[in-house]
């Protein structure tokens, strides 16, 4: 038994430490998915002659390793198995991020060539080709060479190599990061858009949420190389930038302090609000001193910031806050994707797409429903203002169209059919003998009948640009467009009756037993530039005809 578990064992070492060969067989060269040695240099001193003689672990060629494997080795053995020469070029697609970038090109156990640079500062600048490091060899036929690659990160020790001919390196040069540059495009614009409407509108959370899309999308735009390959920014600026992930937290919570007033109306979940204010802050300002130390922090505190924000998210569903289902549903979204990222960066979760791009992924789904809930809450503000200038606009009793927005809407129509040449029609409107009928029946009986009469005349007009309203106490107005004469003294007959035919008894009448109106009215000629007062005095004096030649009749005024 112990036999076999140690002949077990000496082939699990075997396969662990085994040295993988990456054959080159086709003519056109193009490998993202190989097997290399690494192996994590703890001293972080070892010399190229010490690392040769270490045993590598086998692994990909796409790999993360944490924060304590500053220093990583990585061997490639490769094998021209065609019968041509092959000019290949051995990528590193983020070495924007390290310290250090080392090759050593070695054949036969002879190092024939080795090249150092600094993508942080960017001394060597014919190594780097935007965000990549590209080594250049080239092997004869049925010729094995072996790379070695030293790379020193200060953070978090990312390894990400591809092997290409001329024609494959080219072309990812040029598209491995579109992908960001779109996801960098779609937020920039947004955050643009947010910040319109700030200027427009001046509420807070709008620039609250431009801000932190802004802080979002460079930073993502610098941590996926989009920044360096395409802007060559390295050194300092790059610290800075990749920075901005401990500043998008503090627009977040400040965006969702104003958005759901905390403030005012949950001050426990407030306070839980502003830490995650307080902290990060402190974190970005001892960046400025201590930047990798603040880095690593900022991910202890992220998970703090992840923790805090769905705990309110909850509570705050728990009260019913309004609109928290899409920011509850957003941080969600943002929650599992960045748990993803915490276990991708410290060695947790195998590298493949989704993983080591996790957090744009987050962002971009975050963004988007945070940006939907900024649009609903535009609309609900939108409906709100509605409602007030419904209110202000409203007469109280009767609930038409009150004196003030008459004389708005009739400015408006004016201009309408100087524009258009449109019809347009004033007709206004006195209940007969109202003053009698209020010294007879009192003010309360008066004011049922004035709202069973507004309501009459409301449910008389068909059209969606017929408007009634109430100008005074006893008078009202109606507004028609696109009617000639005799369809508009047809049409205010029709309200006239309408209005006899509510049977409202009124003893005090010389005209009828019946609650009455008289109704003058004027329609604008197409040629006639008529201004506002001419068309009220016109209607007003025909109404005064109507009463005086013995009311309960419809008077249209002739020029």
């Amino acid at each position: 038994m112990f036999t076999k578990l140690y002949i077990f064992f000496l082939i699990f070492l075997n396969l662990l430490y085994a040295e993988p060969v990456v054959k080159i067989s086709t003519s056109a060269v193009s490998i993202d998915k190989f097997k290399m040695g690494y192996l994590i240099d703890e001293s972080e001193n070892m010399s190229f002659d010490q690392v040769q003689k270490q045993k590598f672990i086998q692994g990909s060629n796409n790999l993360t390793l944490g924060t304590t494997a500053n220093v990583t080795w990585v061997k490639i053995i490769l094998l021209n198995e065609t019968d041509s020469s092959k000019e290949l070029f051995l990528h590193n697609a983020v070495a924007y991020h390290a310290e250090s970038i080392h090759f050593y090109e070695v054949e036969d156990n002879t190092l024939i060539n080795d090249i150092r640079f600094e993508p942080r500062h960017y001394v060597n600048t014919e190594e780097m080709y935007g965000a990549e490091a590209l080594y250049t060899l080239t092997l004869k036929p049925g010729q094995t060479k072996s790379i070695y690659m030293q790379s020193h990160f200060l953070a978090y020790q990312l390894i990400e190599l591809s092997i290409y001919d001329q024609k494959a390196s080219t072309e990812d040069l040029v598209h491995r990061f579109m992908p960001i540059v779109i996801l960098f495009s779609i937020l920039a614009t947004l955050a643009l858009y947010y910040f319109i409407l700030y200027i427009s509108a001046g509420y807070k959370e709008y620039i609250y949420y431009s801000l932190y899309l802004i802080s979002s999308s460079v930073f993502l735009a610098y941590c996926y190389g989009m920044v360096s390959h395409y802007f060559h920014i390295y050194g300092e600026w790059g610290l800075k930038l990749t920075a901005l992930a401990i500043v998008s937290p503090i627009f977040l919570a400040l965006f969702i302090k104003s958005i759901f007033k905390t403030k005012e109306n949950y001050r426990l979940q407030d306070h839980f609000i502003n830490s995650i204010i307080v902290i990060f802050s402190l974190t970005y300002l001892y960046s400025f001193f201590e930047y990798y130390q603040a880095i690593e922090f900022t991910s202890i505190l992220f998970v703090y910031f992840l923790i805090v924000m769905l705990g309110v998210s909850i509570s705050l569903y728990r009260k019913n806050a309004p609109m928290i289902k899409y920011f509850f549903i957003a941080h969600i979204f943002y929650l599992i994707f960045s748990l993803i990222a915490i276990l991708f960066y410290n060695s947790g979760i195998e590298y493949n797409y989704l993983t080591s791009h996790s957090i744009a992924i987050g962002t971009m789904f975050e963004a988007l429903i945070l940006g939907f809930l900024v649009s609903y809450r535009i609309r609900l503000l939108e409906s709100d203002n509605k409602e007030k200038e419904k209110i202000i606009s409203i007469d109280a009793m009767t609930s038409l169209y009150n004196k003030s927005h008459f004389e708005e809407r009739l400015e408006k129509e004016l201009l309408i059919h100087r524009r258009d040449k449109s019809g347009l029609t004033l007709m206004i409107i006195d209940i007969d003998y109202f003053k009698q009928y209020n010294d007879t029946y009192g003010h309360l009986e008066g004011d049922k009948t004035l709202i069973r009469v507004a309501r009459s005349l409301q449910n008389s007009l068909k059209r969606p640009s017929d408007m009634a309203f109430r100008v005074g106490g006893e008078e009202f107005a109606i507004l028609c467009t696109g009617m000639e004469d005799n369809m508009a003294v047809s049409f205010a007959n029709k309200l006239r009756t309408n209005i006899e035919n509510l049977k409202i008894k009124h003893k005090k009448s010389s005209v009828y037993k019946y609650i009455t109106v008289s109704i003058g009215l004027y329609t604008v000629p197409h040629h006639y530039m008529s201004s506002q007062d001419q068309i009220y005095r016109h209607a007003d004096s025909a109404l005064y005809e109507a009463k005086s030649t013995g009311r309960n009749r419809v008077v249209a005024y002739e020029e």
